[in-house]
């Protein structure tokens, strides 16, 4: 493996070659390689694009504190003059502005912070000097990341920790949803990260792309990973034990699973996450990293979340398939996830379907709770109807592109969806980008077939 001793190396690993011959190491190309993953149009305030993360924490002695310094290289793409940023501070979303914050920063260099809002998720950070367009500017601050005793995406359960959604993220643009719990609100665009994480010598940090050095200090190691254009990154940390694995696409398989996971249930997630990689890469387009990394936990009601490289799971079958499924939607073609969950949820879920079975409820579909109820509906409406989330994003979603697929032909669904990832990888779509790849591929007018499932939203 090669080993990256700046960010200036890591800003020109791209593009990554795909996986079937598995590269065991990055292959560099220019920085300008990157997808437009965010642009202004004319007239509109210019939206931050991060270009490239690095990122120096030290652990505790558990994994439940880190310190240390996040920088980031922003771009203004344009066209007008840049004078602010928002940084996202998602990890305190469910706690809110507590006394002590999950997440805080501080020291900031390249900007003056202001007050934490919507709830301290988001910080309005004035850069030191406006940023013209086309130029690049760096940004960097302390950082302390305290994870929260809970079950979840950001939590800590016994001796295990999961840091998803801990890196404060800038926001794009000016927009600034709330966090909400039983869904996402995330948005970001495609970066690469250079991760250093000092933490006990016995504790595994499995986490989004690849080690490429570990460096031991007596009962300490510093743990070095790169991952080229991935739009977040997430770890986790704690005394887990793994099995390892590989594609018949060639993409390396780390799992990691905790006391209470069985070596064989681990194997056979693994399996799960194999048979999904393999089915996206052969019906939506090749996985382009080289390795995909697998924790598993029982985490008592909650079943799991998507990162890119990385998964969060249950031990069990269909949160491995459906998160390994956003590796394709909302890793690799990402969406507003506050406003438009359907476009990964709901396409993460058909994929789900396709490999473990169309359950029989989309014989009766769409079901209808209420008149408010939509699959474009967005997490305002759904994070006050929690009961109409599942059935109406996973279930009535997925049913939706099933009947979809009978409509216009499993050979013009495949097409579409092969398009639309080729034509938006590495940057955000919309929901009139999906529903205009479906009709390129048909002379089907799919007006009415959208109407019916109430998905017309822009």
């Amino acid at each position: 493996m090669t080993v990256l001793h700046s960010l200036s190396a890591l800003l020109l690993l791209a593009p990554i070659t795909p996986a079937s011959s598995p590269p065991e190491t990055f292959r560099p190309a220019a920085a300008s390689s990157h997808a437009a993953a965010a642009s202004s149009p004319a007239g509109a305030p210019p939206v931050a694009q991060p270009v490239a993360y690095d990122v120096q924490l030290t652990s505790d002695a558990t994994g439940a504190r880190w310190d240390g310094r996040e920088r980031i290289v922003l771009r203004n793409p344009g066209p007008g003059t840049m004078d602010h940023i928002w940084l996202r501070l998602w990890g305190n979303g469910v706690d809110g502005c507590t006394s002590t914050l999950d997440v805080t920063v501080s020291s900031f260099r390249g900007g003056i912070p202001g007050t934490p809002e919507v709830g301290c998720t988001a910080v309005r950070v004035t850069l030191s000097k406006p940023l013209p367009a086309r130029r690049t500017a760096d940004l960097s601050f302390a950082l302390t990341i305290r994870v929260p005793e809970r079950a979840d995406r950001f939590g800590r359960v016994g001796a295990y920790a999961f840091l998803g959604n801990a890196l404060p993220v800038p926001a794009i643009g000016d927009d600034l949803p709330p966090y909400v719990s039983g869904g996402e609100s995330f948005q970001s665009v495609t970066a690469s990260f250079l991760v250093s994480l000092n933490h006990p010598a016995a504790m595994a940090v499995p986490a989004t792309g690849t080690v490429v050095s570990e460096t031991r200090h007596h009962d300490r190691v510093t743990t070095r990973i790169a991952a080229p254009l991935v739009r977040d990154f997430a770890w986790a940390a704690g005394p887990f034990a793994s099995v390892t694995g590989r594609t018949s696409t060639g993409v390396r398989l780390r799992t990691w699973y905790t006391g209470e996971v069985t070596p064989e249930t681990a194997t056979g997630v693994q399996s799960d996450v194999a048979r999904t990689l393999e089915y996206g890469a052969r019906e939506y387009g090749a996985y382009p990293y080289p390795e995909m990394d697998t924790v598993i936990g029982g985490f008592e009601g909650f079943q799991g979340m998507e990162y890119p490289n990385f998964v969060l799971t249950e031990p069990a079958a269909l949160p491995a398939v459906h998160e390994t499924a956003h590796q394709w939607w909302y890793a690799l073609v990402g969406n507003d996830e506050y406003r438009n969950p359907w476009l990964d949820e709901s396409l993460a879920q058909y994929t789900t379907d396709k490999l473990l079975g169309t359950p029989d409820y989309c014989a009766t579909a769409p079901f209808w709770f209420d008149d408010g109820m939509r699959i474009d509906a967005g997490m305002d409406y759904y994070a006050t109807h929690y009961d109409f989330y599942a059935p109406g994003i996973y279930g009535d979603g997925a049913c939706m592109f099933l009947e979809l697929e009978t409509l216009i032909g499993a050979d013009k669904m495949r097409t579409a969806l092969r398009n639309y990832l080729a034509r938006n990888r590495f940057g955000v779509a919309g929901p009139a980008t999906l529903r205009n790849a479906f009709q390129a591929v048909t002379m089907v007018d799919l007006t009415p077939f959208w109407e019916r499932w109430r998905n017309t939203a822009a």
